[in-house]
């Protein structure tokens, strides 16, 4: 027992929660994941949720799409096995995803699907729960 009345690995156990903000930016990125992929394998006429991912025929391309479905792919699994590499590649994307929608928004073409699921995910990547561990990891990993 400890000194709070509870046992070890109930304390473990707690410890190995995750925070309900880390659910909601996995489950956010698999979504926009899952959207690009259907979008480039020709489902943009079939959901709703696709047509309201419009691209910029510009600078978008089909490799452009798969390696952002990879990143994305690849930023999940980073998360789930809280590494701090997961942590960062979902910054960098956030970046990118809020720039880009809000130049488009500037150009007369608003993203606003996008939009709110970055602002969603840079919100909960700033709490302090979320960080915390991938601060111990990294602090963990670079300990001799």
């Amino acid at each position: 027992m400890t000194e709070n009345g509870g046992t070890a690995e109930g304390i473990k156990a707690m410890k190995r929660r995750w925070p309900v903000g880390l659910v909601i930016i996995i489950v956010l990125q698999l979504i926009l994941a899952v959207l690009e992929a259907l979008f480039l394998l020709g489902w943009r006429q079939s959901l709703l949720a696709l047509r309201l991912l419009v691209r910029n025929p510009i600078f978008y391309t089909e490799g452009f799409g798969w390696v952002l479905v990879a990143m994305l792919l690849l930023a999940v699994l980073g998360l789930i096995l809280q590494k701090r590499w997961g942590w960062i590649i979902t910054m960098i994307l956030t970046g990118a995803g809020l720039f880009y929608t809000i130049w488009s928004y500037s150009q007369g073409e608003p993203r606003y699907f996008n939009m709110i699921i970055y602002v969603i995910i840079a919100l909960y990547l700033n709490q302090r729960d979320v960080q915390q561990p991938f601060r111990q990891r990294a602090d963990q990993e670079s300990a001799p």
